[in-house]
C-alpha cells in the first residue's frame, strides 16, 4: 500500500512515484521510529523498495489486514489502468487531489478518496471520487491520446463512464490541453473520438442550446462563422470540454463549448469561442455541486456571440447586395459589348460596301482596270485608312457616302491611290494581269523591289519601337504622303502607332527622330525630299 496514518499529525501521509536512495532511507527510518500506522486496522507500518513497485508501507512480517490486501489489489488493477498516462498525468492528480483536499479541510459535506480506494470492487477507476451531500462524482484526467489508439481509448473510456454512473457516480472528465485542435478558419474544433466520448452536457451548455435553437433557423446560420457543416438539418446540442495542463506549481482548465456536428471520423464540431481558462481552485468551486464554469463569463460570452452573429449577418447581407450589383453591372457591360459588335460589325460591312461601290466606279490606275469578287475585301490597313478617310467625310457631316459631293468622293478615291502607291497590286486586290502592257508589268517590278528596299532600310534608334521593324515601317510607309502633304506631322504619326498597338521602350520624344529619319529616306527614294525637324 501507498498510503499510511501519520501517527502525531493523524493524517494520511502518501509515499512519492519516486525518490532518490536517500529519500527512501530516510522514509524507512522513519517508519523504524513508529511515525506510520495502517489507516484500517492501526499496526504498524514499515517502508520496503522494490524494482517492480517502488518503495511502499507493508504490515511487520506481511501480516497485511483483509482490508489493505484488498486495497493493495485495487490499487494494483488502478495501476495497470494508469500505465497508458504521460508524466504528467501524476503530477496534475497530485495537484488536483490537494485542491479538492483544501476544500474538504474547510466544507464538512466533502468527502474525497482516490478512486481504487474508495470503490474497491470496480474493474476500473476514476481518479478521484469525490461526494458532496448526497451526490457522488468520478474525476479522470485523459493525457497521450493517439490516432493509433483513439478508438480503442474511446471505447474504454465509454464502458468506464457507464460503470461509473451504475455506481451512482456522475463522471467528470478533463483532457490534457496539448490534445486540443482547431480550424480556426473555419471556426472549427477538431475531435479525437475519445475527446467525443468524454464531452460534457451542463447546465450552462443547456443554456446555449437554448439561445442557440433560435439563431440557427437562419439558413445561413454557418455560413456566418464560414463553418461547413455536416449535419442536415442542423440539430443543437452543445456540449463541454475542459482542457487541463500545468502552470508551475498551478493547475489551469480551459473551458471550451462546440456545438456538435460530424459524427464520422475525423470528428468536427463547430467551435461557439475560443474558451476561456480559470484556474483550478476556481473551476472546481464547491457549493452543492462542482461548477467546472464562471456564469457571469459564460452569460457574457453568449451575449458577445449574439453581437457577432449579427454583425457577421449584416456583413453577409452587404456582400450579398454587392456581388448582386457586380452580377447586374456585368450583365450590363456584356450586352453593351454585344451591340457595340453588332454597330461594329454593321460599320465594317458598310465600308465594305462602300469600297466596292467606289472601286466599280473609279479606275485606281490608267493602265488597268481592278478586279474585285464579292468574297473579296481590303486588308486591315486599308480598312484602318478609309475608316479615317470616312471619319473625315460622312461620319463628320453625318451624311451616307451616296449622298456626298463629287470632289469629296473623288478626294477618298485619290487619297487612296496615293496610298497605295507604294504597294504591290496584287496583295490589295484580285488584279487581272494579263491586261497590263509589258513595260507596266517592268515598272511594278521596280516599284516592289523600291518597297523592299525602303522596308528593310535601318535607321538610327528603330530599336527604341518593339516588335516587328517592317510592321511599323509598313504604317509610315502607307502614310508617308499625307505627311508629305502636310496633313501629318511626325508627332502625329508616333500617337497612330500607339494606338494601332505599336509599343515603345523608349519615350514618345526619343521615339520621334527613327521615324523622322525614316521619313527622310522615303522622300529620297520617292523623289519628294522632306524638310523635317
Amino acid at each position: 500500500m501507498r498510503e499510511a496514518l501519520h501517527v502525531i499529525d493523524n493524517e494520511i501521509t502518501s509515499l512519492p512515484d519516486s525518490a532518490t536512495k536517500e529519500e527512501v532511507d530516510n522514509l524507512k527510518k522513519l517508519a523504524e521510529k513508529g511515525l506510520f500506522q495502517c489507516p484500517y486496522c492501526k499496526a504498524k507500518l514499515i517502508v520496503k523498495y522494490g524494482e517492480e513497485r517502488g518503495q511502499y508501507f507493508s504490515h511487520q512480517h506481511s501480516e497485511a489486514c483483509e482490508v489493505s490486501k484488498k486495497i493493495d489489489q485495487s490499487e494494483k488493477r488502478y495501476r495497470k489502468q494508469l500505465e497508458r498516462e504521460t508524466k504528467n498525468h501524476h503530477a496534475m492528480l497530485a495537484i488536483l487531489h490537494d485542491e479538492l483536499a483544501s476544500q474538504a479541510k474547510m466544507n464538512e459535506m466533502i468527502q474525497l478518496d482516490y478512486g481504487y480506494k474508495a470503490i474497491q470492487e470496480l474493474k476500473e477507476y476514476p481518479d478521484i471520487w469525490v461526494k458532496i451531500g448526497e451526490k457522488e462524482y468520478g474525476l479522470s484526467i485523459v493525457t497521450n491520446v493517439k490516432s493509433s489508439v483513439d478508438s480503442k481509448l474511446s471505447n474504454q473510456i465509454t464502458k468506464r463512464q457507464q460503470n461509473f454512473l451504475e455506481q451512482g457516480m456522475e463522471p467528470i472528465w478533463f483532457i490534457e490541453k496539448e490534445e486540443q485542435s482547431i480550424e480556426m478558419s473555419k471556426n472549427a474544433l477538431v475531435l479525437w473520438d475519445a475527446e467525443l466520448s468524454i464531452s460534457s452536457k451542463t447546465e450552462e451548455d443547456k443554456k446555449w442550446d437554448a439561445m442557440l435553437t433560435e439563431l440557427v433557423k437562419d439558413q445561413h446560420f454557418f455560413t456566418y462563422f464560414n463553418y461547413p457543416v455536416s449535419m442536415d438539418p442542423p440539430t443543437v446540442d452543445v456540449r463541454s470540454m475542459y482542457y487541463i495542463y500545468s502552470n508551475g506549481d498551478s493547475i489551469v482548465v480551459k473551458v471550451m463549448r462546440f456545438l456538435k456536428d460530424r459524427v464520422v471520423k475525423p470528428y468536427r464540431a463547430f467551435l461557439l469561442n475560443e474558451g476561456y481558462e480559470i484556474p483550478f481552485a476556481d473551476a472546481l468551486v464547491v457549493k452543492k455541486e462542482i461548477l467546472l464554469s464562471q456564469p457571469k463569463v459564460e452569460e457574457e460570452n453568449r451575449k458577445e456571440f449574439i453581437k457577432k452573429f449579427q454583425l457577421l449577418q449584416i456583413q453577409f447581407q452587404e456582400q450579398q447586395r454587392i456581388l448582386e450589383e457586380q452580377k447586374r453591372l456585368e450583365e450590363r457591360q456584356r450586352e453593351k459589348l454585344r451591340l457595340e459588335r453588332i454597330r461594329q460589325t454593321n460599320h465594317q460591312e458598310k465600308v465594305k460596301s462602300a469600297w466596292k461601290l467606289d472601286i466599280e466606279n473609279k479606275s485606281l490606275s490608267n493602265t488597268y482596270q481592278p478586279s474585285i469578287s464579292g468574297n473579296e475585301i481590303p486588308n486591315k490597313n486599308r480598312l484602318d485608312e478609309l475608316n479615317e478617310l470616312l471619319a473625315k467625310t460622312s461620319v463628320l457631316n453625318e451624311k451616307p457616302l451616296s449622298l456626298m459631293s463629287k470632289s469629296k468622293h473623288q478626294r477618298i478615291i485619290e487619297e487612296m491611290s496615293k496610298i497605295w502607291g507604294t504597294e504591290n497590286p496584287s496583295n490589295q486586290v484580285n488584279m487581272s494581269r494579263t491586261n497590263i502592257p509589258p513595260e507596266q508589268k517592268v515598272d511594278d517590278d521596280k516599284r516592289n523591289k523600291l518597297k523592299e528596299e525602303v522596308l528593310s532600310h535601318y535607321v538610327n534608334g528603330q530599336q527604341y519601337i518593339n516588335g516587328s521593324q517592317r510592321k511599323w515601317k509598313e504604317f509610315v510607309l502607307y502614310r508617308f504622303n499625307r505627311v508629305y502633304e502636310k496633313k501629318l506631322t511626325v508627332k502625329d504619326l508616333v500617337v497612330l502607332l500607339k494606338n494601332a498597338g505599336i509599343t515603345f521602350n523608349q519615350s514618345e520624344k526619343n521615339v520621334y527622330y527613327p521615324i523622322r529619319d525614316y521619313l527622310i529616306f522615303i522622300g529620297k527614294k520617292s523623289q519628294k525630299p522632306l524638310n523635317l525637324m
